[in-house]
């Protein structure tokens, strides 16, 4: 299955006019567990916009892992956090020093088992208004939630001489200096509720944004009540989103949109992608559930995205395997293209849509094998120009086979040169 926080979740900010420089130097990367090496590993675009590399590489070779989710720190190197078989949870961050255009990672550091739990069902990783690493996770036996997050900054006191301008005497002048924490991690704290997955989203004005389903298939949010919170009783309580006439939710997928309002994607048991926003912006409002087209097959899975020009693209797959699109036109208007074609699978498939250096979509497809039949591969294609209605013919394959579960991430540390 895929855990798509990074290519579901992309920032605000699309590749379109104005786009920040580090997105032309930026590589796609997938993160995966690896069920032929038993390894976490990660291929990567060798230069922006690709070819990919041709083999896998292991992120670590000490830890049989079995889930893990993929984010950015807060200076652009890639982050991953995974569940260690029969452990507890790991982070593994790229290291600072990538020189030689060789991927370097640094050792995984061991978070613990959440409250004792030595195995979750669901990961989800975002960074806060700071640029820190925040992970949730969800027990499998449990249910319970749970969340911890690297520490913030300290801010000290410290002595420093100094020579005045027009004289000769040193003076000493206490300043306050900004210096790491002295334990980088805190504890799992855990956040009241159950649930059987979640997704983390960081909203517009910086605060996180967690959504939710349950064992009942509600689907839940609740929100950081300020940007920087440190404590559980800093989050809203659980809202229910779902109500009768949506029906119970079997899939949910949020993105921030382009003009700063957390979009929330989901598939009902109707089979149908409904969706709601916040308006404005960054508030607890959110309107009425809304529909932007209809499959008379039903839809089993759907991934959001943001195009060349900031608006946003769903696609989904339906009951007999075709893949589709919709594409926002005119997001004040919530207009959109409608449901289009562009593909179809042999199985069932988990999508991930991001972005290459260039702003086009890259589109990843994970077949779902049945039980018995192994363990399905991945394959992506590209738009074939920025905005663009049409797609690569050719799907280019990753994976053969083996991947159990995987991510993508934008990799914004130089490419070889």
């Amino acid at each position: 299955m895929a855990n798509t926080e990074a290519a579901a979740v992309p920032s605000a900010e699309a590749p379109g006019a104005g786009q920040p420089p580090f997105f032309e130097l930026s590589r796609l990367m997938v993160v995966a567990v690896d069920t032929s090496t038993s390894f976490l590993s990660y291929k990567a675009q060798t230069k922006p916009n690709g070819p990919w590399e041709a083999n896998w590489t292991p992120i670590d070779k000490k830890y049989i892992y079995t889930l893990a989710t993929s984010g950015l720190t807060k200076d652009g190197r890639v982050a991953v956090a995974g569940q260690i078989q029969g452990g507890g949870i790991a982070y593994i961050d790229e290291s600072t020093d990538q020189s030689g255009g060789i991927e370097r990672w640094n050792a995984p550091v061991l978070l613990g088992s959440p409250g004792g739990n030595t195995n979750v069902v669901s990961l989800s990783m975002a960074r806060d208004v700071d640029g820190r690493v925040e992970i949730f996770a969800v027990a499998a036996s449990t249910g319970t939630i749970w969340w911890i997050y690297q520490n913030p900054d300290q801010i000290v006191e410290k002595d420093v001489t100094i020579t005045p301008p027009g004289t000769t005497t040193p003076i000493t002048v206490k300043v306050q200096e900004r210096v790491p924490p002295a334990t980088p991690w805190s504890g799992w704290q855990q956040i009241p509720g159950g649930l059987i997955s979640i997704k983390a989203c960081r909203q517009g004005d910086g605060r996180i944004a967690l959504f939710g389903i349950n064992s009942n298939n509600n689907l839940y949010r609740c929100v950081q009540a300020n940007a920087t919170t440190l404590k559980v009783g800093d989050w809203s309580q659980w809202v229910q989103m779902d109500d009768a006439l949506t029906g119970k939710i079997l899939y949910m997928a949020p993105v921030v949109g382009p003009m700063g309002a957390l979009h929330l994607f989901a598939i009902n048991t109707n089979k149908q992608v409904i969706h709601t926003l916040q308006r404005p912006a960054a508030t607890d409002t959110w309107t009425p559930w809304l529909r932007n087209g209809f499959s008379r097959t039903g839809f089993n899975m759907v991934a959001p995205g943001l195009d060349g020009n900031g608006h946003l693209m769903l696609v989904a797959a339906d009951a007999t395997n075709v893949i589709s699109a919709n594409t926002q036109t005119n997001p004040a208007a919530l207009a959109w293209t409608g449901w289009q074609d562009i593909a179809n699978s042999s199985w069932p498939v988990q999508l991930a849509l991001d972005y290459n250096a260039d702003g086009r979509l890259a589109l990843f497809s994970h077949w779902l094998l049945p039980p018995g039949s192994g363990i399905g591969g991945l394959w992506t294609i590209s738009q074939a120009a920025i905005d663009s209605t049409e797609w690569e013919l050719e799907w280019t394959q990753l994976a053969a086979s083996s991947i159990q579960q995987y991510s993508v991430v934008r990799d914004l540390t130089p490419p070889a040169s």
